[in-house]
């Protein structure tokens, strides 16, 4: 198998050596000015380019072939000088790795067009020397996967496909025999030099025979200057003896007339040949002036055609880059509408939660027996409230507003009930973190000792944090006819709390309308931080007999009318003092636990009574 021809560790080196052969043709691209607009378009350099989109075409290659083993994962992560997929060194890899290493393989192989341009100016091979070294890096991982063959050369095939269409010039038949050879088993042994050899023997083989042809087309007659020498020569070759002197005059006139004749045959052959010897030499400059002509035009093509297509390519990438930049645009409009729609969506559901959880609170409210006046003054503070946090969602300016509350009234009228009522409310306006209630008293913040006091109030403002501290029966704090009493202790303690925790805590006093109005001024911080007042008021007969009947059914019992009548006459023959005494829904709960009681006295007598009844509370049961 491919895996067995190499270690790991060397798979890992090889990759290296070709990632830097890689680094150094960007350089080479960036030194020569082809990089420079394609940089400004594209915001990066272009070994930022490269790194992107060699992980983008591993990452492919991994997924294509299965499964993702941890040396392929550490080849990818470390084979790049930097790691911009940000693929994790161990766990689970993010999916939008997947996505935009996909994204990125999809797009055109800008450092291998720019090869080709670089390749058509100066006449070189950095295209093919670019490409062996990426596929080298691919088969450096492929041979990682123990085995995973028919994939990896699914994978490669394709892809190589995909890129070939942007190579300039290329051959396709010697391309695909040197694709065809590097999928083979040791491919990583098959060099680009095997292609740029065989590219380089043909070239050479073409000029050899260019040559040839020149030299045969441009061949003349060939010109034989003869002299008397030769001709004597040439007559002692073919055996033929000089004239002697004895021949006489006749003979030595002869041969002056042969040699005459051959010396006008010279000049003549001479002028003849010095005449084709013009006529070619123009006939070559001709040529030379022609061709130099051809070749400047030629020249002027290539660099019209080169100016198109780095125009044209550039154009391109300018293009793709504008697309792109639409689609993640769109693709960041959708993914911000649909975050903002959840939102919406989300608020809205929360907004109608609390409306439905204020109006069960109010509902509960407006339950309550009487009241109607407080009521009022809840609903009116439940409203401001709303108006109020609106107002601060709209960032328009607000009033300072303070939450804590002062009740007046006598006892059994309903404070504590509604101030349990008021944290709930509080918590479901956003005021308050719990709405929980916290009850106290005198008992609960005044020590007997110098010190202790501070402490117990800081433990019990611990306790309310979050909700409501109700302090019933406040104005015992203050006590100016006893020296040294440490209620004013406790009341500083409450004023430097209650600003240190302003904003999730309401303290609520309650106790009698004039004991609270002097307990108010015992303090500056107190009448400044207390401005909410509201009033109960003494429940009537008639109001406390409904509020008896809310007891008896909650205790799941009925009262006659009988009955009613005659607690309604009791009520009604009671003196003031023995009135202002009774206490209100204190009172009338003590009158029906009473009344309770004799029922039990009463139906023990029966024996086994019926479930009506244990149900039903009779005018006898009132009187005892």
């Amino acid at each position: 198998m491919a895996d067995t021809l190499y270690p790991d560790e060397k798979l890992f080196e090889l990759g290296r050596v070709n990632y830097d052969k890689l680094i150094l043709y960007c350089t080479r691209l960036e030194e020569k000015g082809f990089w420079t607009q394609a940089e400004k378009v594209m915001k990066q350099s272009s070994t930022e380019v490269l790194d992107l989109y060699v992980q983008s075409v591993l990452m492919n290659l991994a997924v294509h072939c299965g499964e993702i083993l941890d040396s392929q994962r550490e080849f990818m992560r470390v084979i790049t000088v930097s790691n911009p997929l940000g693929i994790p060194e161990e766990g689970r890899i993010k999916r939008s790795v997947y996505s935009d290493s996909k994204r990125l393989y999809e797009l055109p192989p800008v450092l291998l067009q720019l090869c080709g341009l670089y390749d058509k100016e100066h006449k070189g091979d950095m295209t093919l020397y670019f490409l062996d070294a990426f596929l080298n890096i691919l088969l450096c991982m492929a041979y990682l996967n123990h085995g995973k063959d028919v994939q990896v050369n699914s994978f490669i095939q394709k892809y190589y496909e995909k890129i070939s269409n942007f190579i300039i010039d290329q051959d396709i038949k010697r391309q695909k025999e040197y694709i065809k050879r590097k999928l083979m088993p040791d491919g990583l042994n098959c060099s680009i030099n095997w292609t740029a050899e065989d590219k380089k023997g043909k070239e050479k083989d073409t000029e050899k025979q260019a040559q040839v042809n020149s030299k045969t087309k441009d061949a003349g007659t060939p010109v034989n200057i003869m002299d008397t020498n030769n001709i004597q020569l040439e007559n002692r070759n073919n055996g033929t003896k000089p004239p002697v002197k004895r021949q006489g005059r006749k003979t030595k006139k002869h041969q002056e007339a042969i040699i005459k004749e051959a010396k006008n045959k010279h000049e003549k052959k001479s002028k003849e040949n010095k005449s084709n010897t013009i006529a070619v030499k123009a006939g070559i400059e001709r040529q030379a002036a022609t061709e130099e002509k051809n070749q400047k035009e030629d020249r002027k093509q290539k660099e019209e055609e080169k100016k198109r297509l780095k125009e044209a390519f550039f154009k391109r990438v300018e293009e793709d880059a504008r697309l792109a930049k639409e689609r993640e645009e769109k693709l960041a409009r959708e993914k911000f509408l649909a975050v903002k729609k959840r939102l919406e969506e989300r608020e809205r559901a929360e907004q109608e939660e609390q409306e439905r959880q204020i109006k069960e609170i109010l509902d509960e409210l407006n339950s309550l027996v009487g009241l109607n006046d407080v009521k009022g003054e809840i609903q009116s503070l439940t409203n401001l409230i709303k108006i109020r946090k609106l107002r601060e969602k709209m960032q328009m300016p607000v009033m300072d507003m303070s939450y804590h509350m002062v009740f007046t009234g006598n006892p059994g009228t309903g404070k504590t009930t509604v101030a349990r009522i008021v944290g709930r409310i509080y918590k479901a306006l956003g005021i308050l973190s719990d709405g929980k209630m916290v009850e106290t008293d005198r008992s609960g913040l005044v020590a007997g000792y110098v010190g202790q006091t501070a402490i117990k109030v800081h433990e019990i403002i611990e306790q309310a944090i979050g909700g409501v501290l109700f302090i019933d029966e406040a104005y015992s704090l203050i006590n100016p006819d006893v020296p040294n009493d440490f209620g004013s202790e406790a009341v500083d303690a409450l004023v430097k709390l209650m600003e240190d925790h302003r904003d999730n805590l309401v303290i609520i006093v309650a106790g009698y309308t004039d004991e609270m109005k002097t307990f108010l001024k015992s303090n500056t911080g107190l009448i400044s931080r207390f401005n909410k007042f509201i009033n109960f008021p003494d429940y009537s007969r008639s109001e406390l007999i409904d509020i008896m009947e809310v007891m008896a059914d909650g205790a799941g019992l009925k009262i006659e009318e009988g009955a009613k009548e005659l607690v309604l006459k009791q009520l009604s023959s009671m003196e003031q003092e023995e009135w202002e005494d009774f206490g209100n829904a204190r009172g009338i709960r003590n009158m029906f636990e009473k009344i309770v009681t004799n029922q039990a006295n009463r139906l023990v007598q029966i024996g086994t009574p019926t479930k009506e009844q244990l149900m039903t509370i009779v005018a006898q049961d009132v009187t005892g």
